[in-house]
């Protein structure tokens, strides 16, 4: 197994751990967010110490036999921790959660000191790429099966929690993530489970590989990507969705251009921010610069009501007299062209009052930016469209 593949897991649960950390500041007072760091850090720590290239990087400085304990104690306290969210999840009132949790950190101290003594008591010495037993090969078999009975119970507690939670949430964001972290647990409880592979290895010959098992390291991979898309489900429309909704904003801000130029270069005075920021808006503030477009735009029309045409010609006299429709942007589109090309020429044929102006794309920023778009894109083919080109425009790009 690579380096690599050796080290995707740990960074995965360590930037976790820190992504959980920055995003909540509560988290060393809130249960749920102090398990969930917990875990991910414990993990992330002890697969990175576990890693082959990492104990031959300490081998010269520190004695690996104590290096190797210390990294199943840190396992065993990242499934501590899941025992925690289990009782965090599990309701009740904040008396009896406490009262569990105190539990469980017991259970957690009594397993972590027999397991000391088992590990001491085994005689155990590492050579190159395997653990040695040299004294007890019963006492390390008890103490590798102490350790997988012990994670799969933490597990089984944090399956049951996570079933009952994504049972009484409705449908939508939450029960997706409950359903992908219970996933996630199956897939920790096979990882878990690998251990009896070792405990065969060492009753078989009094030998254990050093490091995690190849098929370990893939399945604490998948374990930990489980859980980091599990636990922001909520946050894919949120902080992650950020980037995705600036690019889009920007590119359909740029998309409106063709429409706002016209009616900016016939009334200069819709222009709502300085060139710069109108023109080219920056990534933060492109959805922004999108909505104070959209403005804009109505603002243009608004301004262009005296000089709207009451008849287009022949078969469009009623939608001309009511204002087409969301579903109509071509007709928008041609009024709009002969209401520039009337107003440079002077011409007001609706009157001071003016006449209806396009009807709104819908009742939301989206259905209307949705309908603007359709209509700048007729616009810039609509055959009675004036100034096809306008220079300023073109020369600053919007």
């Amino acid at each position: 197994m690579s380096g690599a593949v050796a080290y995707l897991a740990p960074a995965v649960f360590l930037a976790f751990a820190g992504f959980r950390l920055t995003l909540s500041s509560g988290a060393r007072t809130d249960p749920v967010q102090r398990a969930i760091c917990g875990f991910a850090a414990c993990s992330g720590l002890a697969l990175l110490v576990n890693a082959p290239p990492t104990l031959r990087l300490l081998e010269p400085a520190v004695a690996t036999e104590p290096v190797i304990w210390a990294t199943r104690a840190l396992k065993a306290y990242a499934l501590t921790f899941l025992a925690l969210l289990a009782v965090s999840l599990g309701g009740g009132d904040r008396l009896s959660s406490r009262r569990r949790a105190r539990h469980h950190h017991l259970g957690a101290l009594l397993f972590q000191s027999v397991a000391a003594v088992l590990f001491a008591a085994a005689g155990v010495r590492v050579v190159p790429d395997a653990v040695v037993v040299d004294g007890s090969v019963t006492l390390f078999v008890l103490y590798t099966a102490l350790f997988v009975l012990y994670g799969v119970a933490c597990l089984a507690l944090l399956c049951r929690a996570l079933l009952r939670r994504a049972e009484a949430v409705g449908p939508g964001r939450v029960r997706v993530g409950l359903s992908i972290l219970t996933l996630a647990v199956a897939v920790g409880t096979v990882w878990t489970g690998w251990g009896l592979s070792d405990i065969a290895s060492t009753a078989a010959t009094g030998r254990q590989p050093l490091g995690e098992h190849p098929v370990a390291t893939m399945l604490s991979a998948v374990t930990a990507l489980l859980v980091l898309a599990g636990t922001t489900v909520t946050l894919w429309g949120g902080p992650l969705a950020a980037p995705g909704r600036h690019w889009r904003a920007r590119r359909r801000h740029r998309a409106l251009g063709p429409l706002w130029r016209a009616l900016h270069a016939a009334a200069p005075e819709i222009a709502l921010a300085p060139a710069p920021e109108r023109l080219r808006p920056g990534w933060r503030t492109a959805e922004f610069a999108l909505y104070r477009r959209v403005i804009e735009i109505h603002d243009g029309l608004l301004l262009l009501r005296p000089h709207f045409p009451l008849d287009d010609g022949p078969g469009t006299a009623a939608a001309e007299r009511t204002g087409p429709g969301p579903d109509d942007p071509a007709a928008d589109a041609a009024r709009i062209a002969r209401a520039l090309e009337n107003r440079r020429r002077g011409l007001a044929p609706g009157g001071p009052a003016g006449v209806p102006v396009p009807r709104p794309g819908g009742d939301t920023l989206e259905d209307e930016v949705t309908h603007l778009l359709r209509v700048t894109q007729a616009f810039t083919r609509a055959p009675g469209r004036p100034h096809r080109e306008d220079p300023a425009g073109s020369r600053t790009g919007a």
